[in-house]
């Protein structure tokens, strides 16, 4: 292909990406995207290439509403769920001084953070709830049952575990090394954004690290769900009643 069509084929991708994200195709946008950053880099272009003034897209770099982390099982599951999916979105978590945190990002990918992060959340909680219902049952069968300390501690090895799940799940689809051109330019974008602020902030996206607490089973249950939560179906609020799998 010559350079034209290699840039109307760019052009047609980012509005499928941009139509995809309307309408809550997280897959098919998140695909979109890969294949834009892949004949980015192959052909040797950048997005300023890419049509004329009037035809690219516009980018607005956005501040989320803050989220809260406080939680009965801890906060360190929901901080890191939110900087695996921003890590996945082209975007930044920051996290207040209050413990509060917020994304910055381009509009769009702020809008599609958000989405996931929600849906996921409740999702995992969902699952967190029927994992250790099932625990306990099998316990009770022993003649043994879960105190209220082991039942807290029981549904945080999970949800830890769902995060972690979840990044080997992102992984299985990542673009290459080859591929992140974009993640550059918005992240210069982004720090662009934030000179123009005067807020104190302490970035988020290192996901945290402590000595491990965790019960090993509860854990890998949940990495397991993490794995295999889909990621590619259209996000519906997480109101589905069945469990979302990758088929």
């Amino acid at each position: 292909m010559n350079r034209e069509d290699i840039i109307s084929k760019i052009q047609k991708l980012i509005r499928l990406q941009m139509n995809a994200e309307k309408i809550g195709s997280e897959g098919e946008a998140f695909q979109a995207a890969k294949m834009v950053k892949k004949l980015l880099f192959e052909y040797n272009l950048s997005m300023s290439d890419i049509g004329d003034d009037e035809e690219k897209p516009s980018v607005k770099i956005n501040q989320s509403m803050d989220f809260g982390t406080t939680d009965i099982y801890g906060n360190w599951w929901k901080k890191n769920l939110m900087s695996v999916i921003c890590e996945n979105h082209l975007c930044n978590v920051y996290i207040r001084s209050n413990g509060k945190m917020f994304i910055i990002g381009a509009e769009d990918n702020v809008a599609i953070v958000k989405e996931f992060y929600i849906y996921l959340t409740k999702v995992f909680r969902r699952l967190s709830l029927e994992a250790f219902n099932k625990a306990q049952n099998n316990a009770m069968v022993q003649g043994k049952r879960y105190t209220e300390h082991g039942m807290r501690k029981y549904m945080r090895s999970y949800l830890e575990g769902c995060v972690y799940g979840l990044d080997q799940n992102y992984q299985s689809m990542k673009p290459t090394s080859e591929e992140t051109g974009l993640v550059v330019c918005h992240n210069q974008m982004i720090d662009e954004y934030l000179k123009n602020k005067d807020f104190i902030i302490n970035e988020g996206n290192q996901r945290k690290r402590r000595k491990p607490d965790l019960m090993y089973d509860a854990f890998l249950e949940g990495e397991k769900d993490g794995k295999e939560v889909s990621l590619n179906q259209q996000l519906n609020g997480g109101n589905s009643n069945k469990t979302k799998r990758i088929s």
